[in-house]
This record gives structure tokens, sequence and C-alpha cells, in this order.
């Protein structure tokens, strides 16, 4: 079986110039909470999820020192969303992105997961996203084929 044939062939995509509010209501609209981001030429040159944002919001020293969170003043997070509304999702993304071709084997799709403990990846063609494989697309073809037999 090949990725092409469990891949979402609806990724959702977002511009490098987009900004930090457009990509909060983009994620709170999609269905699996990740977004690919393109380039001017439409191709895939990062990825953003839940988890970035968090990262855009919460300070680095607390991942140092976690003694340091009750010290936070109460309304940060609502100062830091209005501080970064116009980021940039070039700076928000991670630029070091995994994907699978639509031709690769499901195998191939679920180890990349497995190894790089991640959900979902990107497909590609010719650098240009046209799908997302998701665990749920993994758990999905493996209940058809015990349904099979």
């Amino acid at each position: 079986m090949r990725v092409k044939d469990i891949m979402d062939a609806s990724p959702n995509l977002l511009r490098t110039s987009d900004t930090f509010e457009h990509l909060i209501k983009t994620l709170d609209e999609v269905k699996y909470r990740v977004v690919f981001v393109v380039d001017k030429e439409d191709k895939l040159v990062g990825v953003v999820t839940e988890a970035d944002l968090v990262k855009v919001l919460i300070p680095k020293y607390l991942s140092m020192d976690a003694l340091l969170i009750p010290a936070m003043d109460e309304n940060y997070l609502e100062k830091k969303c209005l501080e970064n509304r116009n980021l940039a999702i070039a700076e928000i993304m991670t630029k070091t992105i995994l994907s699978v071709h639509e031709d690769d084997t499901v195998i191939k799709a679920a180890a990349l997961m497995v190894v790089h403990k991640i959900r979902t990846l990107p497909v590609v063609r010719d650098s240009k996203v046209i799908g997302i494989v998701h665990l749920i697309n993994l758990i999905r073809y493996i209940m058809n084929i015990l349904m099979r037999d």
C-alpha cells in the first residue's frame, strides 16, 4: 500500500508571510491541528503545530527553571498574545521538516512517525504539498486490514 492510498488530499497550508493571529484562527478550524507552511512558489518550507504556538508564548527560561512559574504576572499570556499578533509564521514554524512522497510505502510513513515521535507528515510532489498523512489515517488503514480477514 502506498501513501497516496491513505493520505488526506486536503492539507492545510499557510504562507510564510501570514501572521500569528491568522495562524491561530486557522488552527481553530483545521482537522489535524497542524499546518504546513509554503513559500511564494508553493514549496514546503515549514510546519506549525499547537506546540509551536506555546513556544512563542511561554518564556524560554521556564524550561530551565520551573520554579519561576509562580512569579509570572497573571496577565502575561494575554500580553504575549497581543504582542505577537503580527509575528510572521516564518518566525514560528519549524523549518526542519520530514515528508513523504505519494508513492512511498505506508510502512515508511509509519516508521518515520514512530522514530521521530510525530503524528503528521506532509505528502509532497516536486516539493509541493499535495496531502497529509496523520496517525489516524494509519489507524484506519490498520482497521481496514483487520476487518478484511
